[in-house]
């Protein structure tokens, strides 16, 4: 490559890498490798600026933890809940139900049970 490649062309490579001609200039050119610099470095504001929307706001740790512990105190509450009312939902039952009247728990007399009556 006799002549230098225009910015536009050095930027492409830099966001395709796609010449082997640019990139056999850029190893022997320091112009060029001089110019890649200028166009990768970022302005210090916009570093900045990025260091700020990708940082945690203060404080966000502690409230995932209070937030997770309260929705966990919550569930298991409600598990309480539950467990008690199916407590309830089967005294209900077992008193309501005529199929489990005393006589049909009892268990069948055997063989051995009649000969010692």
């Amino acid at each position: 490559m006799n002549r230098h490649p225009s910015s536009q062309r050095l930027q492409r490579w830099l966001d395709t890498g796609e010449s082997r001609r640019v990139d056999r200039h850029i190893t022997e050119c320091d112009l060029c490798q001089s110019t890649l610099e200028t166009l990768t470095v970022l302005d210090r504001e916009v570093v900045a600026d990025l260091q700020a929307v990708v940082t945690a706001p203060n404080g966000l740790l502690d409230r995932t933890n209070v937030g997770v512990d309260v929705r966990l105190q919550s569930e298991a509450a409600v598990g309480v809940f539950v467990d008690l009312f199916l407590v309830a939902r089967d005294v209900a039952h077992t008193i309501l139900d005529p199929t489990t009247d005393s006589g049909m728990a009892q268990p069948e007399p055997t063989d051995t049970d009649r000969s010692i009556r």
